[in-house]
């Protein structure tokens, strides 16, 4: 039933059709949504209905969601109702009715893909197995959608498979590497496909997949736990269900309130439903550091307008904090405030501990993100000042350098033009998109932690200690080793990326590629301009360091730590010359 639906609702929305045809459509979704029901009212009259009732609660709240909806719409006064359908630019009741149809149709379809891959974790799949794997088909399911006529702003000329690829890869992995431009050259049944991409990549399938199981059922097999623990990056395996809870109650609440603010500054007088659509998918792509925007030049029509500007800077920065530094900070300060510390839920969304210090974790986290911020706002200004920003105010080169200090936290979007940087500027954010966000964040790049381990072991060799040291205490060596990993990694893979390109597109200056490679590869999607015009090698190529950068140092960090292999020898020890 849910693959019908799945195949009903692509086949209307993808392919430009006549109105009988769409009638026809509209009525077997309906009978879908019908049988959908009865199937979910039959199931509460066996024995085991309770057993039912919770293994499919998700489902039952669907139902009554959509059941709730059609009660108030058809509760609605005339004039009430009319407005409604003028906000929604639809033409009649049953047009509204037949989109609720719709959405609660793709939404069982939806909950049915989560379930099929649950039951796939639960056969005992590597966990980077499955977190790559996922990637890997959210991505081909992209690349298929965005191949549909209607996906086009002009339906009669679609784009290629690699173009089509391309930009699935740039969404699914939050980069904003484009090669054709999202404002004009998608429809909104296109754009909305990209919004999807970016939204599910920057939280990830597994995080849904795991708050659908966790909240299931009253227990899960501990290895299906464990496996979840290790995808969502939990502490400890009872910190998984407030993990999860927790990561999407942040999303939804900083995304909506970011919406909110940028629908409050949206310049000009535009029709609301407009406005909203713009609000929505700039706000979900500053937090998930997607960099996707709705105009060719991102956000340079902005750059002056300071609203605008420190409500995306706020998304981007609280998108690359980190999930697990972003709850720790909140447990800190809040479960300390006694209003807080009455309100039952969030006593129990922190088990009611009260953290007495803040983690190494954080604490690195939050250093070395600041003082990248404040160098990259000095170093911008000072390298731009009598250059790209000189003619414009003191208020506004500032405010533009702070912009592009955060942005190569692997957010993508820009309100200067990239192009007409100094070479000097292009390397210094080529140093910052290497770096990166925070761990377990929707940014990319080796983070700033890993960064941060690095300089510690530089100390800590330089001042003749045998271990490296932060904030009071000993960072264990598999973590440095981690970190090690990480970055010679992605000094190999940049490199390899920065050869092809030079290989496939000889014609283009070696400056422009090396920074395509480095966008791509911490997932930034920042560009010189140049990246329509490159070949199709070359873009497999970007491709594929997009991919890598999304889902091979997560990979790579699981396999090192999370390793239980122990030898049961030693060898002897031999000084080696380094240097």
């Amino acid at each position: 039933m849910g693959g019908l639906g799945l195949l009903f609702l692509i086949f209307q929305y993808g392919f430009p059709l006549g109105s009988f045809v769409s009638q026809v459509l509209d009525w077997l979704e309906l009978l879908l949504a019908l049988g959908f029901a009865t199937d979910l009212a039959l199931a509460l009259f066996q024995r085991t209905w309770r057993r039912v009732l919770g293994a499919r609660r998700f489902e039952y709240l669907l139902l009554g969601l959509f059941l709730a909806l059609l009660a108030l719409v058809w509760s609605l006064s005339p004039a009430v109702l009319q407005g409604l359908l003028r906000f929604l630019h639809l033409d009649s009741t049953g047009a509204l009715a037949f989109s609720l149809v719709k959405v609660f149709l793709l939404c069982a379809v939806l909950v049915q893909l989560l379930r099929a891959t649950q039951r796939l974790i639960s056969q005992g799949v590597r966990p980077e197995l499955v977190l790559a794997g996922s990637f890997a088909v959210l991505i081909l399911i992209g690349a298929l959608l965005l191949l549909l006529p209607n996906a086009s702003a002009r339906p009669d000329r679609t784009m290629s498979v690699i173009d089509a690829l391309f930009t699935s890869t740039s969404a699914a992995c939050v980069t904003g590497l484009a090669v054709r431009d999202t404002g004009s050259e998608f429809s909104l049944f296109g754009q909305m496909i990209i919004l999807v991409l970016f939204q599910v990549g920057g939280l990830g399938i597994i995080t849904f997949v795991a708050f659908l199981s966790v909240f299931s059922a009253r227990t899960l097999p501990v290895p299906q736990m464990v496996a979840f623990q290790q995808m969502v990056n939990a502490p400890a395996l009872s910190d998984l269900k407030r993990q999860i809870l927790g990561i999407l109650l942040a999303t939804g609440l900083i995304e909506l309130a970011g919406a909110g603010l940028l629908y409050q500054f949206f310049p000009g007088d535009a029709d609301p439903l407009a406005r909203i659509k713009w609000s929505v998918f700039h706000s979900v792509s500053a937090f998930c550091n997607a960099g996707f925007a709705l105009q060719a030049d991102s956000l340079v029509p902005y750059q002056s307008h300071v609203g605008m500007n420190f409500t995306f800077m706020l998304l981007i920065v609280l998108g690359g904090l980190g999930f697990l530094t972003l709850s720790e900070l909140v447990a800190y300060r809040f479960t300390r405030a006694p209003f807080f510390r009455r309100l039952g839920f969030f006593r129990r969304l922190h088990a009611g501990r009260v953290p007495g210090r803040l983690s190494v974790q954080t604490k690195m986290s939050l250093t070395v993100m600041l003082v990248l911020l404040a160098v990259g706002l000095v170093v911008f200004w000072v390298l731009e000042f009598n250059h790209l920003l000189r003619e414009h105010s003191l208020g506004d080169s500032l405010l533009m350098a702070a912009f592009q200090s955060v942005t190569p936290r692997t957010a993508g979007f820009n309100t200067v033009p990239i192009q007409e940087l100094r070479d000097a500027t292009l390397v210094f954010l080529m140093m910052l998109m290497v770096v990166g966000a925070n761990p377990v964040s929707t940014g990319g790049g080796i983070k700033t932690v890993s960064f941060g381990i690095l300089l510690l072991a530089l100390r800590a060799m330089i001042v003749r200690r045998e271990r490296v040291e932060a904030f009071g205490r000993a960072i264990p060596a598999k973590t440095l080793f981690a970190a090690l990993s990480v970055f010679v990694i992605y000094v190999i893979a940049a490199g390899l990326g920065i050869f092809l390109l030079a290989l496939f597109d000889p014609g283009m200056k070696l400056r422009d590629q090396a920074f395509e490679v480095i966008s791509a590869l911490s997932t930034v999607g920042l560009s010189t301009g140049i990246t329509a015009d490159l070949s199709p090698a070359s873009k497999l190529v970007l491709c594929a360091a997009m991919f890598v950068g999304r889902v091979g140092p997560i990979s790579l960090v699981l396999s090192v730590i999370q390793s239980r292999r122990s030898l049961a020898y030693d060898l002897p020890e031999e000084e080696v010359v380094v240097g």
